[in-house]
Parts: C-alpha cells; sequence; structure tokens
C-alpha cells in the first residue's frame, strides 16, 4: 500500500487520531513525529500540515505509529 493511500485510509476509518504519529526524516534530527491531528490534506507527492507553512514530502515518510504499534512502514 502507497503512504497516501495509508494516510487516507487512517483518516477515513479512525474517529481519534490524537495517538497515531508519522515518524519522518529529518535532516537535522534524523527523525520526528508529526501527530496524525497536524495534517490537514495529502496529495501524491505532499503531506500539508494545518500550520500553513509545511509541506512534507512524501519520500521522507518512514513510518507510521500508533502508541508502540506500527501500521505502515516503507
Amino acid at each position: 500500500m502507497r503512504i497516501k493511500d495509508a494516510i487516507i485510509k487512517i483518516f477515513y476509518t479512525r474517529k481519534d487520531v490524537s495517538e497515531i504519529y508519522l515518524v519522518i526524516r529529518d535532516r537535522v534530527k534524523g527523525t520526528s513525529e508529526i501527530p496524525f491531528s497536524n495534517i490537514e490534506r495529502v496529495d501524491n507527492y505532499y503531506i500539508y500540515l494545518n500550520d500553513g507553512e509545511t509541506v512534507i514530502p512524501l519520500h521522507r515518510v518512514i513510518e507510521i505509529r500508533e502508541k508502540d504499534k506500527t501500521l505502515w512502514k516503507r
């Protein structure tokens, strides 16, 4: 399953996404976790956060995690 499809599936099947995080590659920190609640929308190439500024390329997503459970992994 593609990362875009996994993100969309989670949004449509889960009512509460407060404990779900995207794990992304970060140039400075190595990896970062972004709460799903911060995601505004996703297209074929990018994830747009609801701060109006941040755009994350999909190729930077390593994993989708809920608590200690991995929902999707590259």
